[in-house]
């Protein structure tokens, strides 16, 4: 017999250590929505809380739409794609408005990284902060 999307969900949260107001927070609704579902009251999240879901759950999108292919990729797969010296669990750790915070700074420096085509990362010669010695006047 196929699972319900509630089914689906709930077997998600339960693989992957999180519990309903984790989500709920994270994707932007209330815990009630999220039990809603989970009780089959509500047929199943919107396609983008969906995705945002899957996504926090780590589970693949499709699966948890369908039912159909498997519930997620192996962690070591998962993890290969984490492009942070950060571990994804430490990261899991911050609240959302840390998460907010991250993501801006993320997302400026490398827009300003592109604009600028360079290294990324390298200091520039004049560097991004001072030195400390400041030039004095003689008068």
């Amino acid at each position: 017999m196929k699972s319900t999307y509630g089914q689906r969900l709930e077997q998600a949260l339960t693989t992957s250590g999180k519990d309903r107001q984790q989500l709920a927070d994270d994707i932007g609704i209330s815990v009630q929505a999220v039990s809603q579902v989970l009780l089959g009251k509500t047929k199943a999240l919107t396609a983008e809380n969906s995705a945002r879901a899957a996504k926090f759950l780590g589970v693949d999108s499709f699966w948890l739409a369908t039912g159909a292919g498997s519930l997620a990729s192996t962690k070591e797969e998962a993890d290969q794609t984490w492009p942070f010296s950060v571990s994804r669990e430490e990261y899991e750790q911050l609240s959302s408005a840390q998460k907010s915070g991250l993501d801006r700074i993320v997302s400026e420096y490398t827009r300003a990284s592109l604009e600028r085509k360079d290294e990324w990362g390298t200091p520039r010669q004049e560097g991004l902060i001072s030195s400390g010695k400041r030039k004095t006047h003689s008068g």
